[in-house]
């Protein structure tokens, strides 16, 4: 396994070599839907670097009303399987950055 490997467009968030299969994940936090599909063709484009025919993209939405998503989908003929996670935590009060 191999975390932040350096591409000629940037860094994989995580390279997972299992029986001689590569395996890409590409993780984000929620900024909106453009950012959201921007990503998958950055999933894309490592994919193709490194030979891979298939790879996933989590993304962790921190909204008031985060909506959970599973898909699959084809991007360039690559297989993209995305996650969204909703991250359901209280805000931090006011208070307790006094201390």
């Amino acid at each position: 396994m191999h975390i932040e490997v350096q591409t000629g467009r940037g860094r994989m968030d995580l390279l997972i070599t299992h029986n001689q299969r590569k395996y890409i994940v590409e993780t984000k936090v929620w900024r909106g839907e453009v950012s959201y599909q921007k990503g998958k063709r950055q999933l894309a484009s490592y994919l193709k670097l490194e030979g891979a025919i298939e790879g996933y993209y989590v993304v962790f939405d921190h909204r008031t009303n985060p909506e959970p998503r599973a898909e699959t989908e084809e991007i360039e003929d690559f297989k993209i399987r995305s996650y969204v996670i909703p991250v359901m935590q209280e805000r931090p009060s006011a208070e307790s950055f006094d201390d």
